[in-house]
């Protein structure tokens, strides 16, 4: 994926007559509109084969959004991304409608959604953003403005699951959503977190020494 980009932006860049910085600045752009749309691509895919594919875009919508904003743990490469990304959504998705909606219980997801909310505004007000040594967040400016974007998408994401709580009185499938939107808030939260960098990590020594014995 990312040869692919790089190979992409020196093209684009040689016929423009640019020159390196704006080279990498091109292969960067490339890089995350190609990862973004084979993200996209898988979750709808593995969504339709489990027959969960609200449910799966709910998940994957709810980190990206809070992510561009609040920042995270940093997969090794492109493709560790997707993989991670790809996984994770369809997975939870599928427990959220094949286990945990059998047994919903209104007072349980209460204390849930009351639970990984308060964790989600106390992480992100101390910690909020976390940027990657790639692009480091300098300006104190900068750094309150999405600190404070990260808050109001929260106060969106609590409205959207006390709307979802609401209508699951009336109709099962609105519990199934609620359960994936706090999976994907759970998930954007701890790649916040020293566990969540120390958790990436491990996934990225892992598929790093794998291709290095296939080598």
């Amino acid at each position: 994926m990312e040869k692919l980009a790089r190979r992409l932006a020196h093209n684009i860049s040689s016929s423009l007559g640019y020159d390196d910085e704006k080279e990498a600045v091109v292969a960067y752009g490339l890089i995350a509109i190609i990862q973004v749309s084979m993200i996209i691509l898988l979750v709808f895919i593995f969504g339709i084969l489990i027959s969960a594919l609200i449910e799966t875009l709910i998940v994957c919508l709810s980190v990206s959004i809070l992510r561009k904003y609040s920042g995270g743990a940093h997969a090794g490469t492109a493709e560790v991304c997707t993989f991670v990304t790809v996984v994770y959504c369809t997975l939870t998705a599928f427990i959220s409608k094949k286990v945990f909606a059998g047994i919903y219980n209104p007072f349980a997801m209460a204390a849930a959604v009351i639970l990984v909310f308060a964790t989600a505004f106390v992480i992100v007000y101390k910690l909020v953003p976390v940027d990657s040594p790639n692009k480091p967040i300098k300006t104190e400016k900068k750094i309150k403005r999405m600190r404070k974007v990260s808050f109001i998408i929260l106060v969106v994401y609590f409205a959207v699951s006390l709307t979802f709580f609401i209508l699951s009185k009336d109709s099962a499938v609105f519990q199934s959503y609620g359960i994936s939107l706090l999976f994907g808030i759970s998930w954007q939260i701890f790649t916040l977190t020293y566990l969540g960098s120390l958790f990436i990590g491990k996934i990225n020594n892992v598929i790093k020494i794998k291709k290095e014995v296939q080598r």
